[in-house]
């Protein structure tokens, strides 16, 4: 199915404002899991996997910049090479220093038990790049959410694991500027994956989860930079089973990117290659929502992302989005298209408070 046909600015009617919204440069056949960074200079990066299908060994990391001055998407630079693993699941970061940090999963064809996870650095805003090094050796993590820096200058990277004996959530802590890293675990009755952390008040944590069993988007809290968390409880936020990202914005409401669709009731029968059958929630509409209440509650849901004319619900979906704040206040969204595109979309917060 051909991508949606969108102009660079669509008027919001109903509001009387625009939105900018665009589909990123296309290099690979498909594309999966962006990942926003606002650099130092106010240019905006984005990163994500993209090759012939997910897991496959053609599978790399591509990033394209959008410049503060044009606005304009360059064309992806292919980040990750190695023909005989599958790169997954990017994450930018730019310390409080400079450097900026692309991770990635890498794992073999299909195997995601296979995983570690990979680092390149870059000394001049993302232009030049280190050669990739190593990480995380442990086998089996998998990373998808952004390094937080804390207030007490700790540097917070949120991980999970894909073992035989099931999928479990872990916090990697560097107090020396991602030289040195400890491993935190939560307690997790849930089979959560995809941890996403806020600090909203110093000291104190949130982190919100994808579960593989549960109607609902769940939430863990850390009273003490991250060393110990609370067992995992639902929210009221219906839970897919696919990815979705929260920030804190200026405001200091907390606001999340996902797909409010129930994985308990809202699904088809899908069948793999040998005639196996699972369940596939819908991955439609993505929405962002809001909570005053430190992720217990969400509210104000708006659709970012809907079926457009001639499709159904049948297709693969808009998922997996990443979502920020840049400094001018901007909110900023990149997606899964179909598995075909990345769409980006940036909004003024006025969008989301006038209903």
């Amino acid at each position: 199915m051909s991508a949606e046909k969108l102009p660079v600015t669509r008027k919001m009617e109903h509001l009387g404002e625009t939105r900018m919204a665009m589909f990123l440069p296309k290099i690979f056949e498909t594309c999966h899991a962006a990942n926003l960074l606002e650099l130092h200079n106010h240019d905006i990066l984005c990163s994500w996997f993209a090759g012939s299908g997910e897991g496959n060994p053609d599978t790399c990391i591509v990033l394209s910049r959008m410049s503060a001055q044009t606005g304009e998407w360059s064309e992806p630079m292919v980040m990750s090479d190695d023909p005989e693993r599958s790169e997954q699941n990017p994450v930018l970061f730019q310390s409080p220093e400079g450097p900026v940090w692309l991770l990635y999963t890498s794992n073999e064809p299909h195997n995601q038990r296979t995983a570690h996870v990979c680092l390149r650095v870059s000394e001049d805003n993302g232009v030049t790049w280190s050669e990739p090094r190593i990480l995380f050796e442990e086998t089996g993590i998998f990373i998808r959410q952004p390094i937080v820096v804390l207030s007490n200058g700790d540097w917070l990277c949120p991980a999970y694991y894909c073992k035989l004996s099931g999928h479990y959530s872990v916090v990697k802590i560097s107090a020396d500027r991602g030289e040195t890293w400890t491993e935190y675990q939560l307690p997790d009755p849930v089979y959560s994956v995809q941890m996403n952390v806020v600090e909203t008040r110093p000291g104190h944590l949130v982190a919100i989860f994808r579960s593989r069993k549960a109607d609902y988007v769940y939430r863990s809290e850390s009273d003490d930079f991250g060393r110990t968390w609370r067992t995992p409880l639902p929210t009221d936020a219906p839970n897919n089973n696919a990815s979705m990202q929260m920030v804190k914005l200026q405001d200091g409401r907390l606001i999340m990117a996902c797909n409010p669709t129930n994985i308990m009731k809202e699904f088809r029968i899908m069948k793999t290659a040998d005639g196996r059958t699972y369940r596939k929630t819908y991955r439609t509409p993505l929405a962002v929502c809001f909570s005053e209440d430190d992720g217990w509650t969400w509210k104000d849901y708006r659709t970012i992302q809907d079926v457009y004319q001639g499709a159904t619900r049948e297709i693969q979906g808009f998922s997996y989005p990443s979502l920020m704040q840049s400094q001018d206040g901007t909110i900023h969204c990149c997606f899964t298209f179909n598995r075909e595109n990345m769409k980006y979309i940036a909004f003024k917060e006025e969008y989301f408070t006038k209903f």
